[in-house]
């Protein structure tokens, strides 16, 4: 049977600060954030009917849900429930469909999981999700019962592929630094947006190459977080590959590329935004620039103006 690739985060995983504590009662300290949540309840919103040859066909969201909480159980990411601990309610909601003809019948279903801490700010943000996936597969019976036990394998294979894809984002949190490198060239690209979180996070410089590298990535959600990477960790010395890594006629990505250099700073950022603001022809890239040119300078930026180093003329 053959799945359907990850359909793009609705939601990606939060921002990776922290959220405060919640208040202490009774004089007893509330737990870290820092520590695992524990995991809730799972429940499964009710699945409509897919017609199936004039029959309906029904997923069974008991079934559905004791899978989704099994894989989840089994995945020793969760700490033991206790009173006062945060924990990690699931919800998941599913969309089968049948499509094609009747010669040639196709089977999908369309999931939706979505991850949320309990009290809100309890635990890290990077154990909130809300993601889908979709799977299809051929339906070759003519039969009611063989078509509801493939759309319920399917439903069961597709929420656990999506399960798991969580579960590999989490444990990446816990892998070592050569763990980290490898997702940074994984196929999937959520696993390599969680990388680059880590890098961020851990400040580890040494990958700051590849991170320079993925600032072509096909992925927009991965160049993104790149970026972001870049920019958190103050790395001054990408400023010409962030100039170079976007197309210039593009205003969405220039407007992105344009606050990251400013952000960084510095004079090779002042020269780049100063020639923008000057010599594109393109009159809003033009302004973003000037007024990223003049938040550089707001931040107190150094740097003298002259000539453009290294090679740092944007090619229109």
């Amino acid at each position: 049977m053959r799945q359907g690739q990850f359909l793009r985060c609705l939601a990606a995983l939060a921002a990776l600060s922290s959220a405060l504590p919640t208040a202490c009662k009774k004089g007893r300290p509330s737990e870290s954030p820092e520590a695992p949540p524990a995991l809730g309840p799972v429940s499964v919103k009710p699945i409509p009917p897919v017609d199936f040859r004039g029959q309906e066909v029904h997923i069974d969201e008991g079934q559905l849900a004791a899978k989704v909480k099994s894989v989840l159980a089994q995945a020793a990411v969760f700490a033991e429930a206790q009173p006062k601990r945060a924990t990690v309610a699931v919800a998941l909601e599913a969309q089968p469909f049948a499509e094609g003809n009747a010669e040639a019948l196709e089977m999908g279903v369309k999931l939706r999981l979505r991850m949320t801490i309990r009290p809100e700010g309890t635990a890290l943000a990077r154990f909130s999700e809300d993601v889908a996936a979709m799977g299809q597969a051929p339906l070759d019976t003519h039969d009611v019962g063989e078509a509801k036990a493939a759309f319920q394998r399917l439903a069961e294979r597709t929420a656990e592929d999506l399960v798991q894809a969580y579960v590999a984002r989490l444990k990446l949190w816990s892998g070592d630094a050569k763990a980290v490198a490898t997702a940074l060239g994984a196929s999937d690209s959520d696993l390599r947006v969680e990388a680059l979180r880590i890098v961020s996070a851990r400040k580890l410089r040494e990958q700051v190459p590849v991170v320079i590298r993925l600032l072509a990535d096909e992925d927009e959600g991965v160049r993104d977080a790149a970026l972001g990477t870049l920019v958190a960790l103050r790395e001054r010395g990408a400023v010409k590959a962030l100039a170079e890594s976007r197309p210039m006629r593009d205003t969405r990505e220039m407007r992105k590329v344009l606050d990251a250099i400013a952000t960084l700073g510095g004079s090779e950022a002042q020269d780049y935004l100063a020639f923008v603001a000057e010599t594109h022809d393109d009159e809003e890239i033009r302004a973003m620039a000037k007024a990223a040119l003049e938040r550089l300078g707001r931040r107190g930026a150094t740097g003298e103006k002259g000539e453009l180093r290294n090679g740092l003329r944007p090619t229109k």
